[in-house]
């Protein structure tokens, strides 16, 4: 039976433990162990500075090189694009400096920016009500529309496509632009024309060719229920669009993104559009947008694309290259005879087109 001496030893024991760590630790060993703690952080303090100041030194040639292309790109822009009428269509929460050097671009390669469709909040409703589901199916009477993906009846994107291409049906010569005050109306998009509004345009053609800006909707957002809802829903405008025939660019922004997950940079519905095979081959994508590089990206690659050459470019993951090759100057009706190497308009197969690969997973086709 253990007694009261056996605790009072344990007792003593403990203190004189205790007393021999306290005189240690503010004797022989206080000046070892502070010195080495001291030097560590005197280490890490001076690899925070040197890593700094790389990144600084980096930032900085990032932005002259985005600056050189800048400024390299509107004299290689000048007559790739010459008289193409362009129509923008911009999803909500895209950026307005962004969405105007866009502009800037494409008018510096000669095109007509005769159009521009921003969706509203109320695009993304997934469930659209019965009136509204009305509307559709009397739009879709006077129009040329596109099936949707599923089948049946149509719906707000296989409308706006047949908008956007001036897709009338038969004998129905000009309903387009009804359509697409009808979908004003209803608060769905704000379309502004270059001559003012639809009852006012004296050119009543509708686009040659379309860039779609991307923005508003973040990766892990995506990935949320009713962001998956909202991406499927704006997946569903670009397959209309892509089966309407017009040339067309999907851009998004986060290419130049610094972060970890190279994922993390492509804007969902570009991402999605580049792992979707059928897509890919009919549709072009710039994934960094944000940047001087993107936004002449998206111009060069609107030239291929009125060509019938789909790629996809920028910095993130299934990119084919970072920037497409110089196109051909376009005549009025046409290119020029003259041309480079055209995108090859193969899937960005995961095999071979990932960014981390370089950009020799980007092939080019006499």
């Amino acid at each position: 039976m253990i007694d009261f001496r056996y605790h009072l030893v344990s007792l003593v024991a403990v203190f004189i433990a205790l007393a021999v760590g306290i005189a240690l630790g503010a004797g022989p060993l206080r000046d070892g162990i502070s010195s080495t703690l001291e030097s560590e952080v005197n280490q890490l303090r001076q690899e925070r500075i040197v890593l700094r100041a790389e990144v600084d030194n980096a930032n900085r040639r990032a932005d002259a090189k985005d600056d050189a292309i800048g400024l390299i790109g509107e004299k290689a822009l000048g007559g790739t694009l010459q008289d193409l009428r362009v129509g923008l269509i911009v999803f909500p929460g895209a950026d307005r400096n962004t969405l105007d050097a866009l502009e800037g671009s494409l008018s510096a390669a000669g095109a007509d920016v005769v159009l521009q469709a921003e969706l509203n909040a109320k695009w993304d409703d997934p469930e659209p009500s019965q009136e509204r589901l009305q509307l559709f199916d009397q739009l879709g009477q006077s129009l040329a529309d596109p099936e949707p993906p599923s089948g049946g009846s149509p719906t707000a994107a296989t409308i706006l496509a047949a908008v956007l291409s001036g897709a009338d049906a038969g004998g129905r010569v000009g309903a387009w632009l009804a359509a697409g005050g009808a979908l004003e109306d209803e608060g769905l998009v704000d379309l502004t024309w270059r001559d003012g509004t639809p009852a006012s345009v004296t050119d009543r053609r509708a686009p040659e060719a379309l860039v779609l800006v991307s923005d508003g909707l973040t990766v892990s957002e995506a990935t949320a229920t009713n962001g998956m809802a909202t991406l499927a829903s704006r997946m569903g405008l670009v397959d209309a669009l892509a089966k309407v025939s017009t040339p067309l660019v999907i851009t998004g922004t986060g290419g130049e993104a610094v972060v970890a997950d190279l994922a993390a940079r492509v804007d969902p519905l570009v991402r999605a559009v580049r792992e979707d095979k059928t897509l890919a081959q009919r549709v072009s994508t710039v994934d960094n947008l944000e940047s001087s590089a993107g936004q002449v990206a998206a111009a060069f690659a609107l030239a291929w694309q009125v060509q019938g050459d789909a790629g996809h470019f920028g910095l993130g993951e299934l990119a084919q290259a970072t920037f497409p090759p110089l196109p051909p100057l376009r005549a009025i009706g046409g290119p020029l005879p003259e041309s480079g190497p055209a995108p090859s308009p193969e899937p960005p197969a995961d095999e071979k087109t990932s960014q981390g690969e370089g950009d020799a997973a980007f092939t080019t086709s006499p």
